[in-house]
């Protein structure tokens, strides 16, 4: 929890400098994002309680470096901070195309539990008429667990109250060839899940933003199956420049 200090004097540095800068644009962004939710749910499986979010993304041209943390307020629950980077390429109007890689580190994990992972992934999006399908596969090779999720998307837009309302659906599956009863995160090493969110942004300029949301997610085990919902809600703010 030291490190909630830290990383907030950052995020508003980062703010800061967005306010105050008067230049033109250029061929690099950064955005910082700072988010409050009553639970870390990650592919379906409920890492923790009460978190904050804080994030930084640097991306230039099709480039991307982003870093990420969950940071609990609850005590007793590990934090997580992850580091990742990747590329976009647009080949076509509809079509664009991506190759990532995520480091995960879990400083404060339990002796025989996992405290860094990685993993190597690709995926591609799809836009037409309003709707946005992405595809996604990953995976990690500490792990050995393989990941494919598929998603899609629509935003409908409320110009009477200045917003809108973007709703999405996923679904996903995560296979392990080498189970690893040491890892600490057994329950997602063979599972399915899926889940849906709904937000609702407020723009205050071009680059800052408030966003509302709602999420709900299950996952089960192949063995013996039985479901595990969860529902949840955060609040962010972003501003980049």
């Amino acid at each position: 929890m030291k490190r909630i200090p830290v990383i907030a004097a950052a995020f508003l540095a980062v703010a800061g400098l967005r306010a105050q800068t008067e230049a033109p644009r250029s061929s690099y962004s950064v955005t910082a994002d700072f988010t409050y939710t009553t639970k870390y749910v990650f592919r379906g499986v409920q890492l923790a309680r009460d978190s904050f979010q804080p994030s930084v993304e640097v991306a230039v041209g099709d480039a991307y470096v982003d870093l990420w943390t969950n940071q609990p307020i609850v005590r007793h629950e590990d934090n997580e901070i992850d580091l990742r980077a990747g590329f976009r390429r647009k080949v076509s109007g509809v079509l664009s195309i991506e190759v990532f890689g995520t480091g995960y580190w879990y400083p404060e994990a339990a002796a025989g539990g996992t405290r860094k992972s990685a993993e190597a992934g690709v995926g591609a999006t799809y836009d037409a008429r309003g709707v946005s399908t992405n595809l996604f596969c990953s995976y990690d090779v500490i792990l050995k667990a393989t990941t494919l999720e598929g998603s899609a998307g629509y935003s409908l837009a409320l110009p009477s109250f200045g917003t809108s309302l973007d709703a999405s659906v996923y679904a996903g599956t995560s296979s392990a060839r080498d189970a690893r009863p040491d890892s600490g995160l057994t329950v997602r090493e063979s599972y399915d899940y899926c889940g849906a969110d709904l937000r609702m942004p407020y723009s205050f300029s071009e680059s800052s933003r408030l966003t509302i949301g709602l999420h709900w997610a299950t996952s089960w085990n192949r063995v013996p199956g039985a479901l595990k919902n969860r529902v949840w809600f955060d609040i962010s703010f972003s501003a980049g420049f």
